[in-house]
Protein backbone atom coordinates (compact mmCIF):
# COMPACT_ATOMS: atom_id res chain seq x y z
CA UNK A 1 0.00 0.00 0.00
CA UNK A 2 2.71 2.86 0.82
CA UNK A 3 4.25 1.90 -2.63
CA UNK A 4 1.14 3.06 -4.33
CA UNK A 5 0.92 6.00 -2.10
CA UNK A 6 4.58 6.89 -2.89
CA UNK A 7 3.90 7.05 -6.69
CA UNK A 8 0.61 8.78 -5.79
CA UNK A 9 3.22 11.30 -4.33
CA UNK A 10 5.59 11.07 -6.76
CA UNK A 11 2.80 11.62 -9.98
CA UNK A 12 1.43 15.20 -7.92
CA UNK A 13 4.34 16.97 -9.47
CA UNK A 14 3.97 16.15 -12.76
CA UNK A 15 0.28 16.65 -12.80
CA UNK A 16 0.47 20.44 -13.76
CA UNK A 17 2.74 19.97 -16.96
CA UNK A 18 0.57 17.02 -18.17
CA UNK A 19 -2.90 19.39 -17.53
CA UNK A 20 -0.89 21.97 -19.70
CA UNK A 21 0.23 19.23 -22.14
CA UNK A 22 -3.39 17.78 -22.25
CA UNK A 23 -4.94 21.21 -22.88
CA UNK A 24 -2.98 22.25 -25.38
CA UNK A 25 -3.80 18.88 -27.41
CA UNK A 26 -7.13 19.07 -26.33
CA UNK A 27 -6.98 22.17 -27.93
CA UNK A 28 -5.23 21.74 -30.92
CA UNK A 29 -5.09 17.83 -31.80
CA UNK A 30 -7.32 15.65 -30.03
CA UNK A 31 -10.33 18.23 -30.48
CA UNK A 32 -12.42 15.25 -28.58
CA UNK A 33 -13.34 15.37 -24.95
CA UNK A 34 -14.13 11.66 -24.67
CA UNK A 35 -10.88 10.27 -26.26
CA UNK A 36 -8.56 13.49 -24.49
CA UNK A 37 -9.91 12.12 -20.91
CA UNK A 38 -9.24 8.34 -22.05
CA UNK A 39 -5.94 9.22 -23.28
CA UNK A 40 -5.34 11.65 -19.78
CA UNK A 41 -6.00 8.32 -17.67
CA UNK A 42 -3.34 6.17 -19.64
CA UNK A 43 -0.60 8.97 -19.52
CA UNK A 44 -1.58 8.45 -15.62
CA UNK A 45 -0.84 5.24 -15.89
CA UNK A 46 2.16 5.20 -17.66
CA UNK A 47 3.25 7.97 -15.08
CA UNK A 48 2.48 5.37 -11.85
CA UNK A 49 4.71 2.84 -13.54
CA UNK A 50 7.56 5.55 -14.22
CA UNK A 51 7.35 5.77 -10.23
CA UNK A 52 6.80 2.69 -9.32
CA UNK A 53 9.61 0.32 -11.46
CA UNK A 54 11.78 3.26 -10.29
CA UNK A 55 13.08 4.78 -13.37
CA UNK A 56 16.10 7.27 -13.87
CA UNK A 57 15.18 10.66 -13.99
CA UNK A 58 17.84 14.24 -14.67
CA UNK A 59 18.39 14.11 -11.00
CA UNK A 60 19.35 10.64 -10.68
CA UNK A 61 21.28 8.46 -12.72
CA UNK A 62 23.60 6.25 -11.99
CA UNK A 63 24.97 2.91 -13.38
CA UNK A 64 24.61 0.08 -11.53
CA UNK A 65 25.01 -3.32 -13.35
CA UNK A 66 22.49 -5.81 -10.81
CA UNK A 67 21.48 -8.41 -13.65
CA UNK A 68 19.61 -11.45 -13.47
CA UNK A 69 19.94 -13.86 -16.75
CA UNK A 70 18.73 -16.80 -15.73
CA UNK A 71 14.92 -17.14 -15.78
CA UNK A 72 12.82 -18.17 -13.36
CA UNK A 73 15.56 -17.87 -10.60
CA UNK A 74 14.01 -16.61 -7.41
CA UNK A 75 10.64 -16.11 -8.92
CA UNK A 76 8.22 -18.53 -6.90
CA UNK A 77 10.17 -17.79 -3.73
CA UNK A 78 9.84 -14.19 -4.36
CA UNK A 79 6.31 -14.16 -5.40
CA UNK A 80 5.15 -10.89 -4.05
CA UNK A 81 7.22 -9.05 -6.63
CA UNK A 82 6.63 -11.60 -9.78
CA UNK A 83 2.40 -10.90 -8.68
CA UNK A 84 3.58 -6.97 -8.70
CA UNK A 85 5.06 -7.15 -12.06
CA UNK A 86 2.20 -9.26 -13.24
CA UNK A 87 -0.41 -6.77 -12.05
CA UNK A 88 1.53 -4.01 -13.44
CA UNK A 89 1.53 -4.74 -16.87
CA UNK A 90 -2.36 -5.79 -16.72
CA UNK A 91 -3.18 -2.02 -17.55
CA UNK A 92 -1.21 -1.75 -19.96
CA UNK A 93 -2.54 -4.96 -22.15
CA UNK A 94 -5.91 -4.05 -21.23
CA UNK A 95 -5.48 -0.14 -22.53
CA UNK A 96 -3.84 -0.99 -25.65
CA UNK A 97 -6.81 -2.13 -27.22
CA UNK A 98 -9.41 -0.44 -26.22
CA UNK A 99 -7.59 3.04 -27.27
CA UNK A 100 -6.44 1.82 -30.33
CA UNK A 101 -7.58 -0.57 -33.51
CA UNK A 102 -3.70 -1.71 -34.40
CA UNK A 103 -3.30 -3.68 -30.62
CA UNK A 104 -6.84 -5.41 -31.46
CA UNK A 105 -4.12 -8.36 -31.89
CA UNK A 106 -2.91 -10.11 -29.39
CA UNK A 107 0.29 -10.88 -30.89
CA UNK A 108 1.10 -6.89 -31.30
CA UNK A 109 -0.23 -6.12 -27.53
CA UNK A 110 2.11 -8.76 -26.36
CA UNK A 111 4.85 -7.40 -28.14
CA UNK A 112 4.67 -3.88 -27.26
CA UNK A 113 4.64 -5.17 -23.38
CA UNK A 114 7.67 -7.33 -24.42
CA UNK A 115 9.27 -3.91 -25.33
CA UNK A 116 8.49 -1.83 -22.73
CA UNK A 117 9.19 -4.26 -20.41
CA UNK A 118 12.62 -4.34 -21.80
CA UNK A 119 12.99 -0.72 -22.20
CA UNK A 120 12.16 -0.64 -18.30
CA UNK A 121 15.01 -3.29 -17.63
CA UNK A 122 17.52 -1.52 -19.95
CA UNK A 123 16.92 1.78 -18.23
CA UNK A 124 17.23 0.25 -14.95
CA UNK A 125 20.93 -0.41 -15.39
CA UNK A 126 20.85 3.44 -14.34
CA UNK A 127 19.48 2.71 -11.25
CA UNK A 128 19.55 1.74 -8.15
CA UNK A 129 17.10 -1.22 -9.58
CA UNK A 130 18.03 -4.97 -10.69
CA UNK A 131 17.66 -5.71 -14.30
CA UNK A 132 15.68 -9.08 -14.07
CA UNK A 133 15.05 -11.54 -16.96
CA UNK A 134 11.95 -12.73 -14.54
CA UNK A 135 10.77 -9.26 -14.95
CA UNK A 136 10.58 -9.73 -18.79
CA UNK A 137 8.16 -12.66 -17.96
CA UNK A 138 6.11 -11.52 -15.63
CA UNK A 139 5.35 -7.94 -17.24
CA UNK A 140 5.06 -9.85 -20.48
CA UNK A 141 2.25 -12.48 -18.80
CA UNK A 142 0.81 -9.22 -16.91
CA UNK A 143 0.27 -7.66 -20.71
CA UNK A 144 -1.42 -10.96 -22.04
CA UNK A 145 -3.65 -11.24 -19.16
CA UNK A 146 -4.96 -7.75 -19.44
CA UNK A 147 -5.58 -8.29 -23.78
CA UNK A 148 -7.80 -10.92 -22.55
CA UNK A 149 -9.19 -8.66 -20.16
CA UNK A 150 -10.32 -6.16 -22.65
CA UNK A 151 -11.91 -8.96 -24.84
CA UNK A 152 -13.85 -9.20 -22.69
CA UNK A 153 -14.91 -5.74 -21.92
CA UNK A 154 -15.10 -5.19 -25.78
CA UNK A 155 -17.32 -8.21 -25.97
CA UNK A 156 -19.78 -7.09 -23.15
CA UNK A 157 -19.86 -3.37 -24.51
CA UNK A 158 -19.37 -3.67 -28.08
CA UNK A 159 -19.99 0.73 -28.67
CA UNK A 160 -16.22 0.84 -27.58
CA UNK A 161 -14.44 1.69 -30.70
CA UNK A 162 -10.79 2.20 -30.59
CA UNK A 163 -8.84 4.85 -32.47
CA UNK A 164 -6.89 4.21 -35.74
CA UNK A 165 -4.05 6.88 -34.63
CA UNK A 166 -1.57 4.64 -32.95
CA UNK A 167 0.73 7.68 -33.57
CA UNK A 168 -1.21 8.54 -30.30
CA UNK A 169 0.27 6.35 -28.61
CA UNK A 170 3.93 7.41 -29.35
CA UNK A 171 3.10 10.93 -28.23
CA UNK A 172 2.07 9.69 -25.02
CA UNK A 173 4.81 7.61 -24.47
CA UNK A 174 7.22 10.34 -25.45
CA UNK A 175 5.06 12.90 -23.29
CA UNK A 176 5.11 11.12 -19.96
CA UNK A 177 9.02 9.97 -20.16
CA UNK A 178 9.82 13.55 -21.12
CA UNK A 179 7.71 15.13 -17.85
CA UNK A 180 8.75 12.25 -15.48
CA UNK A 181 12.79 12.37 -16.98
CA UNK A 182 12.99 16.31 -16.72
CA UNK A 183 10.26 17.83 -15.31
CA UNK A 184 8.99 16.08 -12.77
CA UNK A 185 12.18 16.14 -10.21
CA UNK A 186 11.83 20.01 -10.52
CA UNK A 187 9.13 19.91 -8.39
CA UNK A 188 9.28 16.14 -6.52
CA UNK A 189 11.06 17.69 -3.58
CA UNK A 190 8.54 20.22 -2.66
CA UNK A 191 5.86 17.44 -2.59
CA UNK A 192 7.58 15.47 -0.65
CA UNK A 193 8.51 18.18 1.76
CA UNK A 194 5.21 19.34 1.92
CA UNK A 195 3.74 15.91 2.50
CA UNK A 196 5.67 14.66 5.63
CA UNK A 197 5.12 18.19 7.33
Amino acid sequence: MSRILNACIEILPALPFLLAAFWLLQQYRFQNWMKTAAYFVFTLYLAAMYTLVGLPSVTYIRFDANLNFVPFLYMFSDWENSLLNLLLFLPLGFFLPVLWEKYGSIFKTTLFGFFTSLSIEVLQLFTFRATDVNDLITNTLGTILGFAASRVLMTQVPAILPQKDTNDLSLLCVLTFGVMFFLQPCLSSFVWEFAYR
